[in-house]
């Protein structure tokens, strides 16, 4: 696991124009909103003690022994939550975005934080010919699901293409049967709120499916945080505060958790015919 550069900022020249993710101007509007310190530590803060990270170091710790030198590529990583995370582990992290503002962020986070990442800005559905092939592990937070038809296959498969063999590609999205996120996306976007431009959550069936046809092998699925869409979509609009309840697991998780979880892996080897 060599080092990688760190606190780099490199343009991808090589990329040929590619479909744009949906929405790319409402992120560009949004990524002007810089959190405060105070503010960013408690969003950090939320995602550390959450479910969800809980499962994804889980599961990397088992794989591969230690998050320790790990080399991870966070796609589509706006100030990059995960990659702060994964960077306090000891991983050595690569934050890629199509943003130089939302980079130019992260970079200014993880200085704050003394933390060290490489920065690359390049479209995840372009020529990826420069990181394939090189990383332990590729992850997304909510990213893939601002893609439509079937470009969402070509963005779930840009996290195997730059996977080495056996590499692990996490993906995390809105899940499609958490019923109270629908209803308020819903209403949000009838009262014409909606921040997110098009969002598209995934069903598990739709994502496993996706992520066979981009070729990754021995996928799992799993749903979490039903109380998180109840308390932070609902109670926390209507009363002003989250409450205090909103991580912790609930009988509905496997059928409306709000975040829908996967896991796959690049083939350790190419497969042969039929397999």
């Amino acid at each position: 696991m060599g080092g990688l550069e760190a606190a780099s900022l490199t343009r991808d020249v090589e990329a040929p124009p590619s479909p744009p993710c949906a929405g790319s101007a409402v992120w560009e509007r949004l990524w002007r909103q810089v959190p405060a310190d105070e503010k960013d530590d408690a969003r950090l803060a939320l995602e550390s003690s959450s479910p969800r990270w809980a499962l994804i170091a889980d599961r990397l710790q088992s794989i591969f022994g230690t998050l320790r030198g790990l080399r991870t590529l966070e796609l589509g990583s706006g100030r990059g939550d995960a990659s702060v995370l994964l960077a306090r582990a000891g991983a050595e992290v690569t934050l890629f975005d199509r943003s130089e503002a939302v980079l130019d962020q992260a970079r200014r986070r993880f200085d704050r934080l003394g933390l060290t990442a490489r920065y690359d800005c390049a479209d995840m559905l372009g020529s990826l010919t420069r990181w394939r092939g090189g990383y332990d592990v590729a992850l997304s937070l909510g990213v893939v699901e601002h893609f439509e038809a079937d470009v969402r296959t070509a963005a779930v498969g840009a996290h195997g293409e730059v996977l080495r063999p056996g590499g692990v590609a996490v993906i995390s999205v809105p899940h499609a049967r958490c019923l109270p996120y629908r209803v308020w996306k819903f209403y949000l976007e009838r009262r014409g709120w909606w921040p997110y431009g098009v969002e598209c959550p995934y069903s598990k069936a739709e994502l496993l499916r996706r992520a066979a046809a981009a070729g990754l092998v021995q996928t799992e699925a799993v749903c979490l945080n039903f109380l998180e869409s109840v308390g932070n979509h609902w109670v926390k609009r209507l009363s002003g505060r989250a409450p205090s309840w909103t991580y912790r697991p609930s009988r509905l998780d496997p059928w409306m958790g709000l975040i829908l979880l996967m896991f796959g892996r690049r083939p350790a080897a190419p497969l042969a015919p039929g397999e």
